[in-house]
């Protein structure tokens, strides 16, 4: 599980989290909404912590992990698996090279053995036919899920972290991604995805989180977010209008 209590955390003299404090399973699927700088992306980094808040306790499996070193974070990072917004790939590698390049770093696993789960992953993520292209050949939704499978070639995590994967992405490949993102927790695994997507969300969350000023001033289940009475939700569902519809009939 996953708790944070009481977070405050600040970039400067804007404050971004402001006594934040909330639970998550490892195994539930939980969507993080709301306005561009309201702490959304702030929250998977804590959770990681690459960052530290400036007050306030996270909790990750029961660890306090605000006061741990980095080599101790190693192995709560480890737990999670995360694919960031802008899930650059080296420009002068392709895309075998891409995924195989964490494998070669940190394990000690042959060629014979890298190149297997190479292609194991990208058959997981549907561009195994993409193996010798360059990334400057790919598609925007292809791109999207090389980065991802680069993510998932070092661990098997217990939770997938989303930091708003379909950003940029035509619709029909903001749809496919939604899929896999779906599809690779399927086995139990639970998620947090980020995201200003109401659409997507629905997709593939069954829990909804709304920030403003620093706090979740919504956290409910899918009907609940629907017939939210708070006017900035309201704004964002609204693009959601088929989902209204099939709420209320």
């Amino acid at each position: 599980m996953i708790v944070f209590d009481n977070v405050t955390f600040s970039y400067g003299a804007r404050n971004i989290l402001s006594g934040a404090s909330f639970s998550i399973r490892f195994e539930e699927r939980v969507a993080v909404l709301g306005g561009s700088g309201e702490g959304k992306t702030t929250i998977l980094r804590l959770v990681l912590g690459l960052i530290k808040p400036d007050s306030g306790k996270i909790f990750v499996d029961g660890e306090d992990i605000t006061e741990k070193s980095e080599s101790e974070l190693r192995e709560i990072r480890m737990k999670f698996n995360i694919v960031f917004q802008e899930g650059a790939l080296f420009d002068s590698l392709n895309v075998r090279e891409n995924v195989a390049f964490c494998l070669r770093e940190y394990t000690k696993m042959s060629e014979e053995e890298i190149n297997a789960r190479v292609e194991e992953i990208l058959g997981i993520v549907g561009v195994d036919q993409a193996l010798e292209l360059m990334p400057e050949e790919l598609s925007g939704g292809m791109h999207r899920r090389v980065s991802l499978a680069r993510s998932l070639a070092l661990s098997t995590p217990r939770m997938f972290l989303y930091d708003e994967p379909t950003t940029g992405l035509d619709p029909i490949n903001a749809n496919n991604i939604c899929k896999l993102i779906a599809d690779l927790s399927k086995d139990g695994k639970g998620l947090i995805m980020v995201t200003h997507k109401v659409s997507d969300a629905m997709k593939v969350a069954d829990r909804f989180m709304f920030l403003k000023d620093g706090r979740a001033i919504f956290d409910g289940n899918r009907k609940e977010l629907l017939h939210a009475d708070h006017a900035e939700i309201q704004a964002f569902v609204s693009e959601v209008g088929f989902y209204n519809t099939a709420a209320t009939s």
